[in-house]
């Protein structure tokens, strides 16, 4: 369980860097080719357990559970699902924190909020890629490398509002997980995503 420990507390510091957005427009964060626009996906749907939050469910990856007990550091988490099964010391997780409400509601003034509070908490490699589509609503999608004890992980965020609620959608991957194969777990989830209204 140390592995996911460490990816539960790590991985919310990057949810709670979200959070702390003040609604200025200042920041300087890199920009993907075309963040303005949400990238609709063509990977298939995930398969694995359907798991179902305040407001919204989605489809987890195959394999990728909620651990049977808490895991201390997810209480700020409305959801959370790892790879319990993940052998390289590392378990591949995702977690949704609901901001209600969303602090800052415009995306374009989110984004580089997003990348200064990334910065603030020691975040590397920060860069933000094209808007994602959440069943309909546009999302930043925010990408960035945290160190803890030692160890690196990627981390790709995507921050949807909907109904005035923010939900940051975070996935934490071991460094061996390519950029490719993190962008279709997201994808395969994502796809799966539904709100409750």
């Amino acid at each position: 369980m140390k592995p996911l420990l460490r990816v539960a507390t790590v991985g919310l510091v990057l949810v709670l860097a979200g959070c702390g957005g003040s609604g200025s427009d200042g920041g300087d964060g890199k920009k993907g080719s075309d963040a303005g626009a949400a990238s609709k996906s063509t990977v298939s749907p995930a398969t694995g357990q359907k798991i179902s939050g305040k407001g919204y469910s989605f489809t987890a990856p195959e394999g990728w559970k909620k651990p049977s007990s808490d895991v201390p550091g997810t209480e700020q988490a409305d959801t959370f699902v790892a790879d319990l099964g993940d052998d390289d010391g590392f378990a591949d997780n995702m977690n949704v924190v609901r901001l209600d409400p969303a602090p800052i509601k415009d995306l374009d003034t989110l984004e580089p909020a997003l990348t200064k509070e990334l910065e603030s908490v020691g975040a590397q490699d920060i860069s933000l890629r094209d808007r994602a589509e959440v069943a309909d609503e546009t999302a930043a999608h925010v990408v960035s490398t945290f160190t803890q004890q030692g160890k690196s992980y990627r981390a790709e965020q995507y921050n949807a509002i909907h109904d005035g609620v923010s939900y940051v959608i975070t996935f934490s991957f071991s460094p061996s997980v390519a950029e490719g194969d993190r962008d279709k777990t997201a994808a395969s989830v994502l796809a799966t995503w539904t709100w409750d209204s």
